[in-house]
């Protein structure tokens, strides 16, 4: 599946650049993307790549960006939380989805993640009446069944419009296509994206984001 490419968004970038700067001193989070960003630029990367593609690698490493064009998601099966099976894009029609990679065994950056989403979900309390939502979507089918997933969501107190679900094994592959593969660990990434309520993907971002990114995000869909 082709990977939709990514420009840079200035509004986004408005919305990061004035939460950050409501910040005070460094966080141990803060020190963690600069430190990965400055470690994944590979020069070789951007010396043999098009323009296009340094403009993608570009906003893959260095934060937020919109898509274009809109991409639809993919069409596959999921086993939702309560044991409900699903496609993919009745899951997230009718809603602006926050869509965050992970597993439940995950010690790194999911957790680092759901502990973002937990903030989402608390400054925005009528999420349900707004129709947004946070999904968290486990990229390891093989371990991660619906009881597994209730607990994550348990761990993080999540509230009734954050869900996770699970694909099957044979669609995994196009799940990491579709969204990104890991660039922290091998098997997943940092990245949360916004899906609006056709069910295309219309920004995303390969950094661990603020809060405050994620809900710029969510309102302006």
């Amino acid at each position: 599946m082709r990977k939709a490419s990514v420009k840079s968004d200035s509004r986004f970038e408005a919305a990061s650049h004035e939460a950050t700067s409501h910040q005070v001193g460094v966080s141990r989070r803060g020190f963690l993307q600069t430190a990965l960003r400055s470690c994944l630029i590979a020069p070789p990367l951007l010396a043999f790549a098009t323009l296009e593609g340094q403009v993608a690698a570009q906003a893959r490493f260095h934060g937020q960006g919109s898509v274009k064009p809109l991409a639809p998601v993919p069409d596959v099966e999921v086993v939702r939380n309560d044991g409900a099976s699903t496609r993919l894009t009745r899951l997230l029609e009718g809603h602006a989805t926050a869509v965050q990679l992970m597993f439940t065994s995950c010690t790194s950056t999911c957790p680092m993640e759901a502990a973002i989403f937990q903030h989402v979900q608390k400054k925005i309390p009528d999420m349900a009446g707004r129709k947004m939502q946070l999904l968290s979507l486990s990229v390891a089918p093989e371990v991660d069944t619906p009881q597994a997933l209730t607990q994550w969501l348990r761990r993080f107190h999540a509230g009734p419009s954050w869900i996770a679900a699970v694909s099957d094994i044979s669609d995994g592959r196009v799940i990491r296509s579709f969204f990104g593969d890991g660039k922290i660990s091998g098997d997943h990434s940092s990245q949360v994206s916004i899906i609006d309520r056709q069910g295309r993907m219309v920004w995303r971002t390969f950094a661990l984001p603020q809060a405050e990114e994620i809900i710029a995000a969510l309102q302006k869909i």
